[in-house]
């Protein structure tokens, strides 16, 4: 005997299906107090796994109290199934209507939901994506103020290579006109040696010349003085 939430809730074909699964027989059937009765032969073991399984808890059943007794079996069971008693098509009909209400509502709600959420999505993404768009944009500041500062350094760069050149003309000059200046300094040295060399020369022959001038006058000086 099965309590709670087990009629018209598809409690009974579940509980059908799990017997025949387990190569059980007997059936299920709705009592008029709201409980399910369900008669079920086989080895003690499968019906442990029985009862076990058909303590079903879900949004639309739930098993709050299951009482079992044993007996010897009859065999007079020829597969699972369940017992519909009279009026109950009627009354799953309405049921089953109840029942797609419901899940009319709670898609709706669902949707409702989905629809909640993913509108808060999307406004987090429009706002992620108006971070992005920011950082980007600061990103680009920063790039045309490193292009910026690039450009200078490449104007400072022209302008030393410039001072560069013109220190190299200036070197090139000053080099140019020291070597002009000590092949003129040589010319003058061997100009000075030139004229050394003919002062010496020219000293040196009036020299001499005295000499034999002073020698002729000291042989007239003796003549004199021997005629004397």
């Amino acid at each position: 005997m099965v309590s709670g939430k087990v009629q018209q809730a598809g409690y009974r074909d579940r509980v059908v299906g799990i017997g025949k699964n387990l190569a059980l027989s007997g059936y299920a059937e709705n009592l008029s107090d709201s409980r399910v009765k369900i008669v079920a032969e086989g080895d003690e073991e499968v019906l442990e796994q029985l009862t076990a399984a058909i303590n079903i808890k879900n949004t639309l059943i739930n098993v709050e109290n299951l009482e079992s007794s044993d007996w010897e079996a009859t065999g007079e069971f020829s597969g699972f199934y369940k017992l519909v008693n009279e009026g109950e098509t009627d009354e799953r009909l309405d049921t089953a209507a109840d029942l797609l209400k419901e899940l009319i509502g709670a898609t709706n709600n669902g949707f409702s939901t989905l629809n909640n959420t993913m509108t808060a999505g999307f406004n987090k993404l429009a706002l992620g994506q108006d971070k992005m768009l920011e950082k980007q944009d600061s990103m680009l500041e920063k790039q045309d103020s490193m292009l910026e500062k690039q450009d200078s350094m490449l104007e400072k760069q022209d302008l030393m290579l410039e001072k560069q050149d013109t220190s190299i003309n200036i070197l090139e000059k000053v080099h140019g006109d020291t070597s002009q200046i000590k092949t003129t300094l040589s010319r003058i040295e061997v100009d000075v040696k030139d004229t050394r060399y003919s002062l010496s020369s020219n000293i040196e022959e009036k020299h001499q010349k005295l000499e034999n001038e002073i020698a002729e006058i000291k042989a007239t000086l003796v003549k004199i003085q021997a005629s004397a």
